[in-house]
């Protein structure tokens, strides 16, 4: 049987929009479960392993970036090496990503940003249906971090798309759910860095604007459906 999993995270909330944080993202990793992992799985583990950082998983790259809840004790050239191990694992893994990028300032907070998000969702299901429907069965994984969430991917997945499956997730079971949390992140910092800017925080990290586009997005960027 034909199967692919869909793993989905997000970056934002449905309150009034801010200056610190203006955008909301849907982040969507796409594998097809007849493309094999499980070799990218035991070497991302054996690397945390190896390096000492098994008490620092499940990664979440934001607060990683930013130094900030069980990151904070560590220094800056440590949480590069535990980014680029997730970096490394997700270049290695055959799976493609869909990043929903919405910025709240046009198209609002709330309601408004719901029916946002609903709309690109089923257009992005639209555009790829044919491919979606080669599948004998879609499993939609989230964590139910936000309601809003879990109601726009029920009713927009079970519109377009017949016996869709939906399955709660933990960062910590699944590896590819990490991926979309990196996804949405590094969409961010592409955002900052093509705007106003990327913040002190993001330079220091990444050694800068140029440094992020070529050791960074320019690998991201080619798996972007």
């Amino acid at each position: 049987m034909k199967e692919l999993s869909i793993f989905c995270d997000e970056s934002g909330d449905f309150g009034p929009t801010s200056n610190h944080s203006p955008d909301y993202l849907i982040g969507l990793v796409l594998h097809d479960q007849s493309k094999d992992i499980g070799p990218q799985i035991e070497r991302f583990r054996g690397e945390l392993q190896g390096h000492g950082f098994t008490a620092y998983a499940p990664i979440h790259t934001a607060p990683l970036i930013r130094r900030e809840d069980r990151y904070a004790e560590i220094d800056g050239k440590t949480r590069r090496k535990l980014f680029d191990i997730l970096f490394a694992f997700f270049r290695r893994c055959d799976v493609k990503l869909k990043v929903i990028d919405i910025d709240k300032r046009v198209f609002g907070s709330g309601e408004q940003l719901e029916e946002r998000l609903s709309r690109e969702l089923g257009g992005f299901i639209r555009e790829n249906l044919e491919g979606l429907l080669s599948y004998d069965r879609v499993v939609v994984y989230y964590d139910k971090g936000q309601k809003e969430i879990s109601r726009i991917l029920k009713h927009i997945f079970c519109a377009t798309l017949s016996g869709v499956e939906f399955r709660t997730v933990s960062p910590a079971d699944y590896l590819l759910f990490q991926v979309a949390d990196l996804a949405c992140t590094m969409m961010l910092v592409e955002d900052a860095r093509t705007s106003k800017g990327m913040s002190r925080s993001e330079q220091r990290f990444f050694g800068g604007a140029a440094s992020f586009k070529k050791t960074y997005y320019k690998a991201f960027e080619k798996k972007l459906i």
